[in-house]
């Protein structure tokens, strides 16, 4: 019932924030945010204990920033340049966004996949709506970073949490880029990519996995397609809806900075390396026994899965 109902007050606090535009409203709606998400990360292990104490430092720090640069900004208006300086460095901070995203792994390694969930998806929000506000030369040098960063650092990783951890600071730089061509594509984009890491969590927790080495090849096949389909969506293969939607911000973003590009094909591509270790073990059973025939009538399926294979269609129709 507790946890119940900090998710709505977190859910009620992100879209509250997107409905104004007072950076004072914006800053309590962040607090809220955050002072509700760390009593949801508790639970009964250390690792989780340790989450709760980097992510509050790490939060705090930006907060901190935060209203010291509107305030610096009050007083000094003539300092507007370093202001906004201070204050995208505090966003990109709460985003886990590169060169400021030490935290984000971390954190991520010790929380439960329900609240791994809330942190890639809904805790974007707020962050990345203040970030629309702006358009300075330090949100493209983080999309940059966030690139290189998330393309190569899930390279050497076992945690799925960490390897998702990555692949998150990815696609923050997807947004940012999104953010800095002036255009409102990047709620589309977060939307289509929420569906695809709830899908792919609910695997994750179904089976209880943690590790690449543990993920189950006693999985239901039914449940190994939909997972590939999912992973396969989420790197921008074709024809799936990720791929349509990587085009679509290709576009978008060789109209405004195509230099980004340079940066993001390469990351996108290299994640796709760490995407195909997660599937490995399921593409080695499909190649070595017959899977055409699934015995479907024993298969139960949550809505989340059917919902992104649908999503993999539209394009096609």
């Amino acid at each position: 019932m507790t946890m119940t109902l900090l998710f709505w007050i977190l859910l009620i606090s992100a879209i509250m924030s997107i409905s104004t535009s007072s950076f004072f409203s914006l800053w309590i709606c962040l607090e809220i945010n955050m002072m509700v998400f760390i009593p949801m990360m508790n639970s009964k292990n250390m690792m989780a204990s340790n989450s709760m104490l980097y992510y509050f430092i790490s939060q705090s720090l930006a907060s901190t920033i935060f209203i010291f640069s509107i305030m610096l900004n009050l007083t000094f208006p003539m300092m507007f340049p370093l202001n906004l300086l201070l204050l995208s460095s505090s966003i990109l901070i709460k985003l886990g966004a590169a060169p400021f995203h030490i935290w984000f792994p971390e954190v991520m390694e010790g929380l439960k996949m329900e609240m791994v969930l809330i942190l890639m998806t809904i805790q974007k929000i707020i962050p990345l709506y203040i970030l629309s506000f702006m358009n300075n030369f330090i949100m493209i040098l983080s999309a940059i970073f966030s690139a290189m960063i998330g393309g190569f650092g899930g390279w050497s990783q076992n945690s799925i949490r960490k390897i998702l951890a990555f692949s998150s600071i990815t696609h923050i730089a997807w947004l940012i880029s999104l953010i800095i061509s002036s255009n409102n594509w990047w709620y589309l984009y977060l939307s289509i990519y929420s569906l695809i890491v709830i899908s792919l969590l609910f695997f994750f927790s179904k089976n209880k996995m943690s590790l690449i080495n543990q993920i189950s090849i006693s999985t239901s096949p039914f449940l190994q397609i939909l997972f590939i389909l999912t992973i396969l969506s989420l790197g921008g293969l074709p024809p799936f809806v990720g791929f349509f939607l990587k085009i679509l911000s290709i576009k978008l973003i060789l109209y405004s900075t195509p230099m980004l590009l340079l940066f993001l094909i390469p990351s996108s591509l290299l994640n796709l390396f760490f995407y195909i270790r997660l599937m490995y073990p399921f593409l080695m059973k499909m190649l070595s026994k017959n899977y055409i025939f699934l015995n479907l009538k024993k298969i139960s399926i949550i809505g989340p899965l059917h919902l992104t294979l649908l999503l993999t269609l539209i394009p096609m129709l």
